[in-house]
């Protein structure tokens, strides 16, 4: 519904489904998952580009995206988020987010980017490559894709499910090199939120691409048409 000229989308349209772990209640083939990671990248690509002044979500994770009927991403609970002025320092004494998703750098040093979210948006990935949790029995998720990379066995964490239903596995592998950019250390090394939204929008499928909207954005923030992403050249992401 609109108020002025803002958005609001109600609640009862949105279904957070638990997508990870034992206990999900829908299984989701890979172009599902490749749509959903693209509305969500959309969403935060909005915030950090379109919007003045800029915003950073501050606590990106799994239960933060909810799916409506049709499976379509939309980003919600803005609570901490913070808008960026140009001309003010973002520090902060008191470190926000959810543990398993907070930007490493952001936790030492205090200094809040929108790097950080792309950090976050990594984990995220990773969670939908894997159906695993970012912090599980103190298993953390990261660190386990990281030693996996570095033995070559990466493809072993991938869910089952993408397995069965993805013709290309080749776009999974894809996925794996992007989700770590957006989860290397030094936050400049990260892609933004646009290159992330480019990368997703040449894998998925023209069907999908064509009805994908951009991700709405819970509670009051405006929309723009959303935008087409061409096909990018990923030669900047590291090739096992």
């Amino acid at each position: 519904m609109m108020h002025g000229n803002m958005f609001w989308l109600p609640t009862s349209f949105l279904h957070n489904v638990c997508l990870l772990g034992p206990t999900k209640r829908k299984k989701l083939e890979w172009d599902t998952r490749l749509c959903i990671a693209l509305g969500t990248a959309q969403g935060l690509a909005y915030l950090h580009h379109d919007c003045s002044p800029r915003i950073i979500h501050r606590d990106v994770k799994s239960s933060n995206i909810l799916l409506d009927k049709d499976f379509e991403a939309h980003l919600t609970d803005f609570g901490i988020a913070k808008s960026l002025c140009i001309s003010k320092s973002h520090t902060s004494t008191f470190i926000m987010g959810t543990i398993g998703y907070i930007d490493p750098e952001y936790a030492r040093t205090s200094r809040l980017t929108e790097k950080s979210d792309v950090y976050s948006y990594g984990i995220v990935l990773l969670e939908l490559l894997t159906g695993r949790k970012a912090v599980d029995n103190e298993c953390n998720l990261h660190h386990l894709i990281l030693s996996k990379t570095a033995n070559n066995t990466v493809m072993e964490a991938v869910d089952p499910e993408i397995s069965a239903t993805c013709k290309d596995l080749g776009e999974v592998k894809k996925v794996f090199q992007l989700a770590l950019l957006c989860t290397k250390r030094q936050p400049s090394e990260r892609p933004t939120m646009h290159e992330v939204t480019r990368v997703l929008g040449s894998l998925v499928p023209s069907p999908f691409l064509n009805n994908q909207s951009q991700s709405l954005l819970h509670h009051s923030y405006p929309l723009k048409s959303p935008p087409i992403w061409m096909s990018m050249q990923i030669s900047r992401l590291p090739i096992w």
